[in-house]
């Protein structure tokens, strides 16, 4: 996955960058000053030998010091790196899931308003047709009113039929 430079991660690869310079050039000061040591060994008479044999082992003593801690430092370094490596390796992980959870939820959403729509869509569709059936039924009851040809009773049943009809239409609307 190739993103944008992390501002923070920059930051923090330079810090190593620059503690990682400054270990360096302590390592070359320190073997430059063993090489200057050696070589006025080389220049000096044997009486002198003792005073610069211990200063050299004093250096030698100072540089094995500085290659430890530099040791030290560099594993621990390292350590802190291969834990990072899995945390983020870990989060990769986690992202991975959560985009594809958000992908899956968002499908079944769509899925789920489309199904809706068609339900209230075909609720709809029967509430017209209701309204058109219990429309008709009232066209024929007042024709059926003016005709003359049945009884009351006859028509107080029907208009009570499509009272009902009517009542029932109210609550499915609803």
């Amino acid at each position: 996955m190739i993103s944008k430079p992390d501002p923070v991660k920059s930051r923090l690869m330079l810090h190593y960058l620059g503690c990682a310079m400054k270990r360096q050039k302590e390592r070359e000061f320190a073997q430059k000053k063993l090489k200057a040591q050696l070589s006025q060994l080389k220049k000096i008479s044997t009486h002198k030998l003792q005073g610069h044999l211990e200063e050299l082992e004093r250096r030698i003593a100072e540089t094995m010091h500085i290659e430890r801690k530099i040791l030290k430092t560099q594993t621990q370094e390292d350590r802190l790196h291969e834990n990072l490596k899995q945390k983020i390796n870990k989060l990769e992980g986690k992202l991975g899931k959560y985009i594809d959870t958000t992908e899956e939820r968002r499908k079944r959403i769509q899925e789920l308003e489309d199904k809706i729509s068609k339900k209230t869509n075909k609720k709809q569709e029967v509430i017209l047709e209701i309204t058109q059936a219990v429309q008709k039924m009232e066209k024929i009851y007042d024709e059926a009113k003016k005709s003359k040809k049945y009884k009351t009773k006859e028509l107080q049943s029907i208009k009570k039929r499509i009272n009902k009809l009517k009542e029932k239409l109210k609550e499915i609307k609803e």
